[in-house]
């Protein structure tokens, strides 16, 4: 019964987010948005490894897919700027140069400036705990799909 619940909670969860991400990635311009079925399977992985409760999902959802916009906001932005600097084999000029290096400085900061931030909130609404269990099943989501891209099976931990 326990584990029909967390597949309904899930479900429903993905729901939700399904509908607020299309709105948010109809705006980006990198590669489109995130393949539906990656969705699904973090929303099961991180409530699974977390063990969020239905209140803790609806909260923590909410607040975990607004930092990843913006993470994904600030990736876009550095991998423009990488992007520029490998672009055609020509590296932009010196002044240009210094002016994207500061840019990259400024990312790297708002990145770590985002990191600190959310993770207050995350402790408002998750014990210390949960929020360790977060950034582990973050980690162990990263390495599944990694493994999953090079065509290897994930370790089940």
């Amino acid at each position: 019964m326990k584990k029909f619940a967390s597949i309904l909670l899930c479900m429903s969860v993905f729901m939700t987010l399904n509908i607020q991400a299309q709105g948010d990635h109809q705006h980006r311009k990198g590669p489109g948005p995130m393949n539906e079925q990656i969705k699904a399977e973090r929303v099961a992985f991180f409530t699974d490894k977390i063990g969020l409760t239905v209140d803790e999902a609806q909260s923590f959802w909410a607040l975990y897919n607004e930092m990843d916009k913006k993470k994904m906001d600030l990736f876009e932005e550095k991998a423009g700027i990488m992007h520029r600097f490998t672009k055609d084999g020509e590296a932009p000029q010196e002044k240009e140069a210094g002016k994207l290096l500061d840019r990259l400085v400024v990312i790297n900061k708002q990145e770590a400036e985002l990191y600190s931030e959310y993770d207050a909130r995350f402790r408002k609404i998750l014990s210390n705990e949960k929020v360790i269990k977060m950034y582990v099943a973050e980690f162990q989501f990263r390495n599944v799909l990694l493994q999953k891209m090079r065509g290897k099976r994930p370790e089940n931990k």
